[in-house]
């Protein structure tokens, strides 16, 4: 028996089983570790935030790394740890929602302009744009059945 077994075909297993939960770590930690960038890093604004922060953006910096921090554990919990095709589907479903309200979110806050503009995205920039738009194209072909199936659907019971 496996250490550990997933209902995703190889890729999306690798992807959100491996790779996401490792940016959901750096997720949680970056706003801890490096305030100050990870808050001017949201925006790609060429000047830095205003120093000192006012407590509110301090609380939003802290509250989103522990929300990295809750996603990544969810994930991994539910990966790792459903053996229903349905639990996991709903979630990739629910995720795929998120990661739609997550590009808006920065797009709302950076502007057309600048959200376009990828020569200057920040580091945080093409992880908040680039890999969240890369997860989102990925789980949506993996809700098409577009990377196949590890395992046959089940029949209706009566």
């Amino acid at each position: 028996m496996p250490i550990f077994s997933t209902l995703f075909p190889t890729w999306p297993f690798i992807l959100f089983g491996v790779l996401e939960p490792l940016t959901m770590v750096a997720g949680a930690l970056a706003p801890i570790i490096d305030t100050n960038n990870f808050i001017a890093g949201q925006t790609s604004l060429a000047s830095p935030p205003t120093l000192p922060h006012h407590p509110s953006v301090l609380a939003l910096n802290y509250q989103l790394a522990n929300i990295y921090g809750l996603v990544g554990m969810l994930g991994v919990g539910l990966i790792y740890g459903t053996s229903e095709i349905h639990v996991l589907r709903n979630a990739v479903v629910a995720l795929s929602i998120a990661d739609l309200g997550h590009l808006y979110a920065t797009y709302a806050a950076m502007g057309p302009d600048t959200f376009f503009d990828v020569a200057s995205w920040s580091l945080v920039s093409w992880g908040n744009i680039g890999f969240t738009a890369f997860l989102f194209v990925n789980r949506i072909a993996y809700l098409l059945g577009l990377f196949g199936s590890k395992t046959s659907k089940s029949k209706k019971r009566n």
